[in-house]
């Protein structure tokens, strides 16, 4: 039989403090099953059950060089940089 536990679903305000339905799960447990801290998961709804899932990381983003944004930037936003730049070394 799996394990369960009993919970509770809150009202936390949310967006233009409307309550919205807020569930926590915290504790040590959670090691044993696989949810560590950092790990990425998805939550499904299925037949009134809610199904949370270990997921694949999201991908890092490409790590541009200083360079390749530099050159990607306009001649205006080129200029704004400069301006930024200049006004911090005074």
């Amino acid at each position: 039989m799996p394990e369960r536990r009993k919970l509770k679903v809150y009202n936390t305000s949310g967006k233009n403090y409307v309550p919205t339905p807020t569930i926590i799960l915290k504790g040590q447990w959670l090691k044993q099953y696989g949810f560590d801290k950092h790990t990425p998961i998805q939550v499904s709804c299925e037949e009134g059950k809610l199904i949370i899932e270990p997921r694949e990381p999201d991908p890092e983003p490409k790590d541009e060089s200083i360079e390749n944004f530099i050159s990607s930037l306009s001649g205006k936003q080129l200029r704004v940089l400069e301006r930024s730049l200049q006004n911090r070394h005074r």
